[in-house]
């Protein structure tokens, strides 16, 4: 039996296929529906795997839908980053604003005070060279500014006017060792000549020994040179010792006006006297 059913199986298995064709047909005729199995199996098989297209394809969906939305995100968050940066330069400018409107309203109270001539200017310009103590100004012989001017600030003497053109002047500061302004101290009346030094300060030259002159006295502009207004502070006494000839007294002052920090000055025509001193 199954030596004949090897010899013939193939007629076997092809018979046994057609009669269950035939059945399958004979039923789908007479129901009234019609089977479909290998369709059926078909359907099974492929279930799980529309279920996860189904599924990735919602996530896909899902996760497309979230990128959108990040990148939405981002981008009003690079918008709103941009503004506040543009927010804080207009605040910044605004205090810097405010800051130059508050200087230049002490420099008119001063303008105001002296009476007379003068030129607000600002500084455009400082020496390199670490001995010399200068500023370039922005205003010049046009602006009605000439050599041997003053220039102060609300808070203090700043220098002279060495040399001018049309429209810029060279100013020597009071820190230069090269300057010389009149000068007394404010209590005792002691006189002297504040100069500049080399490592950029100031000292009170020319004090007699003896001459009462102590630490945290005030130093102001004599008037007396004809350049300066009088009554214009200077600075403030730090140190007094006695020099080796016992002649003068070793005076250190310290500047009232920070030089390296002034960007607005007031220049004024020499001669003036303030008239409150």
């Amino acid at each position: 039996m199954q030596r004949l059913f090897r010899r013939y199986r193939v007629i076997l298995t092809c018979s046994f296929f057609l009669l269950l064709s035939l059945f399958l047909a004979a039923v789908n005729t007479r129901a009234p529906y019609q089977l479909d199995p290998v369709g059926v199996l078909l359907l099974e098989v492929m279930h799980p795997l529309q279920v996860g297209v189904t599924a990735l394809g919602q996530r896909t969906e899902q996760v497309w839908e979230r990128y959108v939305a990040l990148w939405d995100v981002h981008e009003q968050n690079e918008i709103l980053r941009r503004r506040l940066e543009e927010l804080a330069g207009m605040a910044q400018q605004a205090q810097e604003l405010d800051l130059a409107n508050q200087r230049l309203a002490k420099l008119l109270a001063l303008h105001e005070e002296l009476g007379t001539m003068a030129v607000a200017a600002r500084v455009i310009g400082r020496s390199t060279v670490a001995w010399v103590q200068t500023v370039i100004l922005d205003k010049g012989e046009r602006q009605g500014i000439s050599k041997g001017m003053a220039v102060l600030t609300p808070e203090g003497v700043i220098g002279q006017v060495l040399s001018v053109s049309p429209h810029t002047a060279r100013v020597l500061l009071i820190s230069d060792p090269n300057s010389g302004v009149d000068a007394l101290v404010q209590r005792s009346r002691v006189r002297g000549i504040a100069a500049g030094t080399i490592e950029g300060g100031c000292i009170l030259k020319y004090v007699q020994w003896g001459d009462e002159v102590q630490a945290g006295d005030q130093v102001v502009t004599s008037g007396l040179d004809g350049i300066f207004p009088k009554g214009q502070p200077i600075g403030t006494v730090a140190r007094v010792e006695a020099k080796d000839s016992r002649m003068f007294q070793d005076v250190e002052v310290m500047l009232s006006a920070e030089l390296s920090k002034v960007e607005e000055v007031l220049v004024v025509t020499p001669g003036v006297v303030h008239a409150g001193e």
